[in-house]
């Protein structure tokens, strides 16, 4: 939908300009030889702050905008680690209610409150504009009106970014393990919530970590997601069941109560290091290594002295073994008081 011209220095080159009221002259060569073209640049003071004293490179990119043309220039940066193997690690679990949830209960940006109004509005817009469009077509138009709302994508983009940046702020000298999250793949029965989830723009999230992380010289990789907000961070026991509701984690195993996202977090904090789980190749192998787990913490001595003091999850029975069927744990009540 614009006009993009992207060049390299046998076509467009950025000249030093000599003179005090522009910075550089673009020179663009044109197809008759020695007759260049030369347009000046004036940056603002953001741009000369980040490019003194740094070599520009010689591939650019010329934008056609309402507001006129755009330079878009790049420079190599050394950032240096400021993380080891040793450093601690921090789970991050990504969502619709809050954008970013850590494995130290922290939660940053959501998409509730003034978002949430802004896209309620935005669905109406579209309706009204989908029965014009819809008028129109029958009429002969060929220029319709886009469905499209630009500003709101931006608005989700900023308050995302915010919230990576107040993260990164919170956790430095961590590294950073998040989900690989497969937003195209997830469908909701709902045509609400599925424009919900649109908007939200949860693909956005897990470059933006990875890209703050690059450029603070921060540790970060992804993990699997696979069975992360159903698996307990305790016992390793993965059931639909283990989510009663949206926002709350009840393990039918061991009786963990905690956020949904909180325990996805925890997951990932655990699948940083794992060489196990880095070596499955599907869902399957997942699913079949945290079988195999769950059945060695049954038969391990923390789980049977967490069941002798175990209360019911919920005031509901706690299940315990991976077949899902338990007894009553409650506390008797005697027939005569002390």
């Amino acid at each position: 939908k614009q006009t993009v011209l992207q060049a390299n220095a046998n076509v467009v080159a950025l000249e030093p300009s000599e003179d005090s009221s522009f910075d550089y002259w673009l020179r663009i060569s044109t197809l008759d030889k020695r007759q260049p073209i030369r347009l000046p640049v004036k940056l603002a003071p953001y741009h000369r702050r980040l490019l003194d004293g740094k070599r520009i490179n010689t591939s650019m990119t010329l934008t056609c905008k309402p507001s006129g043309w755009w330079l878009t220039l790049t420079v190599d940066e050394h950032v240096p680690a400021i993380t080891a193997d040793e450093s601690p690690v921090v789970g991050v679990d990504v969502g619709i209610a809050n954008f970013l949830t850590t494995s130290t209960g922290k939660r940053y940006g959501t998409f509730r409150g003034k978002l949430a109004r802004r896209h309620k509005l935005d669905r109406e817009k579209r309706r009204r504009k989908a029965r014009l469009r819809a008028c129109l077509k029958k009429k002969g138009v060929l220029r319709l009106p886009s469905l499209t709302n630009q500003r709101l994508a931006r608005h989700v983009q900023q308050e995302i970014n915010r919230a990576v940046n107040q993260f990164y702020a919170d956790h430095a000298g961590h590294q950073v393990a998040y989900e690989d999250l497969n937003v195209r793949a997830m469908r909701f029965k709902a045509r609400r919530a599925n424009a919900y989830l649109y908007a939200a723009n949860l693909a956005h999230l897990p470059r933006q970590l990875a890209w703050g992380a690059s450029k603070r010289g921060q540790t970060a990789r992804a993990s699997w997601a696979a069975y992360s907000s159903q698996e307990c961070s305790r016992c390793h026991f993965v059931s639909r069941a283990n989510r009663p509701e949206q926002q709350t984690f009840c393990c039918q195993a061991c009786g963990l109560q905690l956020n949904a996202d909180e325990n996805a977090a925890l997951n990932h904090q655990a699948r940083f290091h794992d060489r196990e789980m880095q070596a499955c190749h599907s869902k399957e192998a997942v699913k079949a290594l945290l079988d195999a787990r769950h059945v060695a913490y049954l038969q391990s001595p923390d789980s049977r002295s967490l069941s002798a003091r175990r209360e019911p999850a919920f005031g509901c029975e706690s299940i315990s073994g991976q077949s899902g069927v338990g007894h009553h744990s409650g506390s008797r009540r005697r027939k005569h008081p002390s």
